[in-house]
């Protein structure tokens, strides 16, 4: 018989982007995108830098590159 594989838990996002102050609309034919895209992911993509998104073991999903937008009421 088969052991059953122990389920492991669900992946946890730290972030949202479509809270990051980071994400804009890019329309460049030459790298095929058109859409809303993180500035920060393209710029490190582009100059051949390791992903921003990383997971430790803990498996909660991050993002070194997200800044939340403040929202009304937020001090600063």
């Amino acid at each position: 018989m088969k052991k059953k594989k122990s389920n492991l838990p669900k992946w946890k996002y730290d972030f949202s982007c479509k809270k990051c102050r980071h994400i804009q609309y890019v329309k460049d034919k030459a790298k095929c995108r058109d859409g809303d895209y993180c500035i920060k992911f393209i710029e490190r993509t582009d100059a051949g830098l390791p992903s921003p998104i990383h997971a430790d073991d803990d498996r909660v999903v991050r993002c070194d590159c997200f800044e939340a937008i403040p929202e009304e009421g937020d001090s600063e």
